[in-house]
């Protein structure tokens, strides 16, 4: 509750321009094999908070968390994000999402994740708020379903409405149980939201519903954030998300015009693309971050990255971002 409202005091303050506020910065990355154990992926993610001295940590596991457990197979490939390749997954036809609804897990990977979030907080100051990142489930349902997603879509939506139905169940019951470790709230990691991705509008019928009940499980007084994953986002989903930090790449969704199609009361989050802070000189990092700022000038913002950083991202880089959202405060 403390860094909840912390957090919260930090953005309201920085939107209104009082004196001497900063604007909230939270920039992650994934740890590729060290995500993979509890204690690794804590002690990659407090290196990292060392490093920048965030005012929000994220936990940021392999997207195949939530799915190994189900029997979803990925490898580390060396993906320049950190990011794991999806292998043969449990459905290979229609009847396979039946046995999935009716099996019985045995959590031991998710466990993994578990004893990261209570690491983490531990060793996080307590004002600092620290969010566990979920993957929504139309996402996991897409995943599992890998290359026949668009003919189980066409010829047995049903059985995929039960296969979604099991899946939020999982998902909100996952979102209780980190809750229970002491995090702060949870990060939706939303990825098929774009209108390309959305044959049918179907994020507007199996996505977004799903996806706020999941932030609903995380309770009334969690500190959430929603991850708005690619290009073309719809402008409607700004204000989709009630009471919570709505995140995305300004690049990659310029006709958002920076988030301000939003009513005034929603938090936004985000900043360059990823490749670009990869790329730029720190200097030029600092120029187009300070011209981001004054567009963003009078909104609740969180400055960080448009997605999670490039492994090969200079700290120089991040560094310089940090330094222009904080100016000379601190």
């Amino acid at each position: 509750m403390l860094a909840r409202q912390r957090y919260l005091d930090l953005v309201e303050q920085a939107a209104q321009g009082r004196h001497g506020a900063a604007v909230p910065v939270a920039f992650w990355k994934h740890h590729p094999v060290a995500d993979q154990r509890g204690d690794r992926l804590a002690d990659a993610t407090c290196a990292f908070q060392a490093r920048f001295d965030c005012d929000l940590v994220k936990i940021t596991p392999a997207s195949s968390f939530q799915l190994r457990d189900l029997g979803q197979t990925d490898a580390w490939t060396g993906d320049p994000i950190g990011r794991r390749d999806f292998g043969p997954g449990p459905v290979t036809g229609p009847d396979d999402w039946l046995r999935l609804a009716e099996m019985r897990v045995e959590d031991r990977h998710l466990s993994e994740h578990l004893i990261a979030a209570r690491l983490v907080r531990a060793r996080v100051p307590a004002h600092i708020p620290v969010l566990q990142s979920i993957f929504d489930p139309l996402f996991q349902l897409r995943i599992l379903a890998g290359k026949l997603w668009q003919a189980h879509l066409r010829d047995c939506p049903e059985v995929l409405a039960i296969a979604l139905t099991v899946l939020t169940e999982r998902t909100c019951r996952i979102v209780g149980e980190f809750m229970e470790t002491g995090v702060d709230g949870i990060f939706l990691a939303v990825q098929h939201a774009a209108a390309h991705e959305s044959p049918g509008d179907s994020f507007a019928t199996m996505g977004l519903p799903q996806g706020l009940r999941c932030l609903a499980a995380a309770g009334p007084d969690s500190l959430n954030f929603v991850h708005l994953h690619g290009e073309a986002i719809p402008a409607r989903l700004l204000d989709a998300f009630p009471g919570t930090t709505v995140h995305f790449s300004f690049d990659a969704n310029p006709t958002l015009d920076e988030g301000r199609r939003a009513g005034p009361e929603v938090r936004l989050s985000g900043g360059m693309a990823p490749a670009r802070l990869a790329t730029l000189p720190a200097e030029a990092v600092a120029r187009e971050t300070a011209q981001l700022l004054g567009r963003m000038r009078g909104r609740r913002f969180t400055l960080g990255a448009g997605c999670a950083l490039r492994q090969a991202t200079p700290d120089r880089a991040v560094l310089a971002a940090i330094s222009a959202a904080r100016g000379a405060v601190r």
